[in-house]
């Protein structure tokens, strides 16, 4: 099993990483990355992944960065996202960004002559998307993670450490359906295997999912990267540290067996500054719900 994490060190925008064998290879910053002009936080910050059937999407403050097959930088879009988005996720020709400063998703067409859109998500309102300077102070639950299945579309909300939650709209009206209350605090990520929808309650430091299921994680940290494929459930921890201490510090994976709740393997990153976001590049991912980029070696 092979992943690609996002990283906060400032040299690499990320690390692929083989689970089995522990070899690495690091897919390396560029001085067009840095944007100069953002403040408070740092001016590479790559989040959120996700892809097509052959190009591979990075989240860097503002920018849509875009990679070939073999990680190769290729482009970034002419579209600007905001600051501080978090997840990205694929459907139907559009990479979806979550913007938590706006509230809303960004929908960016692959085709950049296609116009963005957005949907608000206290109005499930799709709208077309504006480029413009969103601030801190409008967020209001602090979206960060989606996931789109065949049937629907699941937005988690941080709550800034308080009562997290998790909406649920029609995958194709996208009107609200659902709300999972009480999902713990300060949430990152989602996973659909069958009927269950699984996600990470970093701040009690626990995997969660709406039939009751909770497994304490081993690793004490900030957890946020989760992937599910059909055996294991795969989470990076960092070093729980203050917002400008982030570029610095260790972060771990843990590979955790589903069925026994037992730690299968743990990489530790030295180094690395916080993980941002995990993907599984070469196996189904039920925090995902993609085909996977790369094919089995």
């Amino acid at each position: 099993m092979r992943i690609l994490t996002t990283i906060s060190d400032m040299t690499r925008v990320g690390i692929v990483i083989d689970l089995e064998t522990g070899e690495t290879e690091v897919v390396p910053s560029r001085p067009e990355f840095i944007e100069p002009a953002v403040t408070g936080r740092p001016g590479c910050r790559p989040f959120g992944i996700t892809w097509s059937e052959d190009e591979l999407f990075i989240a860097n403050n503002k920018q849509l960065l875009v990679f070939d097959k073999q990680l190769d930088f290729v482009r970034r879009s002419t579209t600007q996202l905001q600051i501080n988005i978090h997840q990205l996720a694929y459907k139907d020709g559009r990479v979806w960004a979550v913007s938590p400063w706006t509230n809303s998703l960004i929908g960016v067409c692959r085709n950049d002559a296609v116009a963005s859109v957005e949907f608000d998500i206290p109005s499930q309102e799709v709208r077309p998307y504006l480029q413009r300077e969103a601030s801190e102070a409008d967020d209001k639950s602090h979206f960060n993670s989606l996931l789109w299945t065949g049937a629907y579309l699941f937005v988690a909300a941080h709550a800034f450490g308080g009562a997290s939650f998790i909406n649920r709209y029609d995958g194709i009206t996208l009107q609200l359906d659902k709300v999972y209350r009480d999902a713990g605090s300060s949430i990152h990520g989602l996973a659909h295997d069958g009927d269950e929808l699984f996600w990470i309650s970093t701040k009690t430091g626990e995997i969660r999912s709406d039939s009751g299921y909770c497994l304490p994680l081993s690793r004490p940290g900030y957890a946020r990267g989760f992937a599910v494929t059909s055996r294991y459930f795969i989470v990076a921890t960092s070093e729980y540290l203050a917002r400008g201490d982030r570029c610095a510090g260790d972060s771990w994976i843990q590979v955790i067996d589903r069925r026994q709740g037992s730690i299968v393997n743990e990489i530790c990153l030295v180094d690395s500054g916080s993980i941002n976001e995990l993907r599984l590049l070469d196996e189904y991912d039920y925090a995902h719900c993609v085909a996977p980029f790369w094919n089995k070696p």
